[in-house]
């Protein structure tokens, strides 16, 4: 089967884990015997990345929302468009009408009313309005990484017939995560982006002076969160697989406030090395489920699992359990199902 992926960035650049869930998954095909291309943005030189051929336009990531002309052309030797949200959806959709073939489209994230808490009333509102359009559209399939991210597009008006759940496997695999000897300490793994809560996380960490908080991770918010942040706050900037390991090994606590994204692969990588995880988003993992935007929802529950160490080292030990579930052969299988059935 030939399949035509669509999506804003793909490696080398890479801005977060939507990037890295498509890249893992072109190379599951591939090694399956599929014959994909990758349309994107980025720099028309780049033919290739690790053997996997790429179209890439010369344009902004947000310009994707244009390129139905382009990927209609790319198309047309495609049995399936393969696409993702944001920027690259609704031309992707646009496109599979013109060139009559079906359309899977991956949703990686949704913010609905919280586009308004980090864009304001005027652009938030706009925003919220366009990530609607684009995913409310008639795809032949609307894939969700976890049923909390799909009850949220069922919500906004997607049809529930088309949606299927499939949950990615764990970045680099399970067996390259451990659980060593926890530290009291509270980790966070991302982009220092608005969409990560991290306002909240710092607010707390405010309340919590006695508590040491490393932050790992760079992005377009660094400089204004380091300037808000108490001196119990560390931002450890870029950090490579093999140290980020260790820090998860080490971490008693891993906290993700992010105010809205579908799954989250860094509470993979926590559940893999037996952290207790304090989270917006509901993976089926082990530990406390927050409200986004509440920094005393944070407060209260890195107090008590520092108060209760043993109940959070339980939680680590059931999360490491739990955390072997998630694999990309399983995904794979899932997905092909899909392709099979409407291709």
């Amino acid at each position: 089967m030939k399949v035509l992926f669509t999506h804003e960035v793909f490696p080398p650049e890479a801005f977060g884990g939507g990037e890295l869930v498509v890249f893992e998954i072109v190379k599951k095909l591939i090694a399956n015997g599929f014959d994909i291309k990758v349309l994107t943005t980025g720099n028309p030189k780049i033919k290739e990345y690790d053997g996997i051929q790429t179209i890439r336009l010369p344009v902004n990531r947000y310009l994707m929302n244009l390129a139905a002309p382009w990927i209609y052309r790319h198309s047309k030797d495609c049995d399936l468009i393969q696409t993702n949200n944001y920027n690259a959806c609704y031309s992707s959709f646009l496109a599979g009408k013109w060139a009559k073939k079906p359309v899977v489209c991956l949703v990686h994230g949704m913010y609905g009313d919280r586009w308004i808490d980090m864009r304001g009333q005027v652009f938030g509102r706009l925003s919220k309005w366009i990530e609607k359009f684009q995913i409310c559209q008639k795809y032949d399939k609307i894939i969700f990484l976890s049923e909390h991210a799909r009850k949220e597009g069922i919500k906004i008006g997607i049809p529930k017939r088309i949606t299927e759940v499939i949950k990615p496997g764990i970045p680099h695999g399970f067996e390259s995560y451990k659980m060593g000897k926890k530290e009291h300490f509270v980790l966070f793994v991302g982009r220092l982006a608005k969409q990560k809560g991290l306002d909240y996380l710092i607010a707390a960490a405010k309340e919590l002076p006695d508590v040491k908080f490393l932050l790992a991770g760079r992005g377009e918010e660094e400089k204004r969160l380091k300037s808000i942040a108490p001196p119990n706050v560390e931002f450890l900037g870029f950090v490579s697989q093999k140290e980020l390991i260790e820090l998860y090994a080490k971490a008693q606590i891993f906290c993700l406030p992010s105010v809205g994204e579908g799954f989250g692969l860094v509470l993979l990588e926590a559940m893999a090395s037996g952290c207790a995880i304090i989270s917006t988003i509901d993976i089926d993992q082990e530990g406390i489920l927050i409200k986004p935007k509440s920094s005393e929802q944070i407060k209260n529950a890195i107090e008590f699992l520092l108060d209760n160490p043993a109940k959070a080292i339980k939680i680590g030990e059931k999360n490491r359990r739990l955390a072997k579930r998630f694999t990309w052969d399983k995904f794979l299988k899932r997905l092909i199902k899909v392709y099979n059935s409407i291709a």
